[in-house]
């Protein structure tokens, strides 16, 4: 495990964060201009939520 690896989780949940802050705007604008993006948005919330799963099990695992 890298030393930084507790520094890249926080920007991952800061990033997943972001992301369903601008998620929840777009559900709420419900404007269909913006479809691809709410989909890009999924998706990178999937792979975020995933990494910060992955990390989180390697602290838990060096502990």
């Amino acid at each position: 495990m890298a030393a930084d690896t507790p520094q890249h989780l926080a920007m991952l949940r800061i990033l997943y964060g972001a992301c369903s802050a601008a998620l929840d705007a777009f559900h709420a604008a419900d404007n269909p201009v913006d479809a691809q993006l709410v989909t890009d948005l999924e998706a990178m919330m999937a792979r975020t939520r995933d990494e910060i799963e992955r990390l989180t099990a390697l602290l838990q695992e060096a502990s």
